[in-house]
């Protein structure tokens, strides 16, 4: 298996450790490549290949243990992936679920207070008729659709899961998957495992009883290169709808793990999407219960 995340500067091996404490036998082989902006075509990020997976799983990656650079706290980092029907293995990535329908990625990990987010941007430069114009920043997603989405989760519990977006240009450098910078991010990319719509990268306290776990960042990278037809599937059958995976990945940022079991295929947090699918855009009972059980 090859999965490719971006990150911002530079490349190590990471020691894996598994979800729930599962052995892992290998330690992740890091190897370097270049992506390009976008928008300019110029060489921005390397990319880090790691090849251990967790748990028999094609869907969970373990990226090790780093500091947090905002408590100084050693945190772990798992790459969850978000794969099109028909690829991966799931392997026992969320377990047997089928009860409940939810799970999460660690008992008891889960925000302890809300964090901003920031989107991917570029610069644009506007004519002005009576003047030589200006450079503004363009976000690249739908700004609109991302908060109905964290508002979807957030709706669901008392607590506010999500904070407002930083709206600071050029937040957005890269997905961490080397250790934490501070910052949520939500960006596009290439994720080069076959099947990979997008994936999802989640630092935090995973280990030692449940009420000292807690999730301290998230980073998001949605595929438009093996998957390049993003938009509104409620319009266009034929694309990828950007709301229903984007709600599916930011589960995971809430703290929620993939389902796999056939009896839970409606469910948000289902493990697998294709082109035309919008249901997850709507909570099934499982992920509600599951949002709620977690930040009761």
């Amino acid at each position: 298996m090859q999965i490719v995340y971006l990150t911002k500067t530079g490349f190590a091996a990471a020691t894996a450790l598994a979800l729930f404490a599962s052995p892992v036998l290998a330690v992740p082989t890091m190897r370097p490549a270049n992506v390009v902006n976008l928008h300019t075509g110029q060489p921005v990020a390397t990319v880090v290949v790691p090849d251990v997976a967790v748990d028999s799983s094609d869907a969970i990656v373990s990226l090790g243990f780093a500091r947090d650079p905002s408590s100084g706290r050693e945190v772990q980092g798992f790459a969850i992936i978000h794969y099109k029907n028909g690829y991966a293995r799931s392997g026992g990535a969320a377990k047997d679920l089928s009860a409940s329908c939810y799970g999460f990625l660690a008992k008891g990990a889960r925000w302890k207070a809300a964090e901003s987010y920031a989107l991917q941007g570029h610069w644009e430069f506007v004519s002005d008729a009576t003047a030589s114009g200006t450079w503004t920043y363009v976000y690249d997603f739908n700004t609109s659709a991302v908060a109905r989405d964290l508002e979807t989760w957030d709706s669901q519990v008392a607590f506010n899961v999500f904070a407002e977006q930083d709206t600071t240009p050029e937040v957005v450098n890269g997905a961490d998957t080397v250790a934490p910078d501070g910052h949520n991010e939500m960006m596009w990319g290439d994720v080069s495992s076959p099947g990979a719509i997008a994936v999802t990268i989640v630092w935090g306290i995973f280990y030692g009883p449940p009420s000292g776990r807690e999730l301290v960042e998230w980073d998001m990278v949605f595929d438009n290169v093996d998957f390049p037809n993003w938009g509104d599937a409620t319009v266009d059958f034929s694309v990828m709808d950007f709301e229903n995976i984007a709600i599916h990945e930011l589960g995971h940022s809430a703290g929620l793990a993939d389902l796999y079991t056939g009896q839970c295929s409606e469910q948000t947090m289902y493990g697998y999407a294709s082109y035309g699918e919008t249901k997850k855009r709507d909570l099934g009972v499982g992920d509600i219960n599951g949002i709620k059980a977690l930040y009761k």
